[in-house]
């Protein structure tokens, strides 16, 4: 984990309303178009905390730290996911940890399971009455070739019983109660990087066209053999 996850449709219609208000952030520019399989290398919306309040920004789904100066192309790292309890000392991220914290706003995220060829996918999801969740993220902002990059990874932490049969990793869901703890730099987070309460967790077999990533529309969450 992870390695896609979805936003959907904002407010169900456009323009974010319904995630602005709960995120705590006035919409200065519109939401990002929705998507319901975003892929690594692609933007998302991500919030961060800054002068003026939490603020909604499109940054790039893998992390390109500040310090990176050279063309983008010759950067090979993986990095659209961190480990949490090694990136507060990694190089890649530690900076990021200091001073670069957000959220990283989903109503769910993809896993696989099975041999290749055989793969089956699967859709977690949150139960609850918010318009989705928010995992635990790092960012920067980098300058290469006279243009500013702004991108980020998602923390992850080991599974919880609920989706540890399909994959080790978890992203790092954070409670509401937490987010301004983990916005705030500097802050004492080790106690916040767990997965989602195994009694909220949802999980449900979908369609494999998921696994394309040209492929995108809120029937890729649909239950494996239901009705396009």
């Amino acid at each position: 984990m992870c390695g896609r996850f979805a936003v959907g449709d904002a407010d169900g219609v456009s323009g974010g309303g319904d995630w602005a208000d709960w995120l705590g952030i006035d919409l200065d520019s519109p939401w990002p178009a929705p998507s319901w399989n975003v892929a690594p290398t692609a933007k998302a919306a991500i919030v961060a905390e800054g002068k003026r309040g939490r603020a909604l920004m499109q940054a790039r789904w893998g992390l390109v730290p500040h310090w990176w100066n050279k063309p983008l192309g010759g950067f090979r790292a993986t990095t659209f996911n961190a480990r949490s309890e090694a990136a507060a000392a990694k190089p890649m991220f530690r900076d990021a940890w200091r001073r670069g914290r957000c959220l990283v706003p989903a109503i769910g995220y993809y896993e696989w399971s099975g041999k290749p060829g055989m793969r089956r996918a699967f859709f977690i999801t949150l139960s609850g009455n918010a318009p989705g969740f928010c995992m635990a993220g790092l960012w920067a902002r980098a300058e290469i070739g006279g243009e500013t990059l702004l991108s980020f990874a998602v923390l992850t932490c080991p599974a919880g019983a609920a989706t540890r049969q399909l994959h080790p990793r978890s992203p790092v869901i954070l409670a509401e109660a937490d987010w301004e703890r983990w916005l705030t730099p500097g802050s004492d987070a080790a106690d916040l990087m767990r997965p989602a309460a195994d009694d909220r967790v949802e999980v449900r077999e979908v369609a494999p066209a998921v696994g394309n990533v040209r492929n995108d529309g809120p029937e890729l969450i649909e239950p494996a053999g239901s009705d396009p």
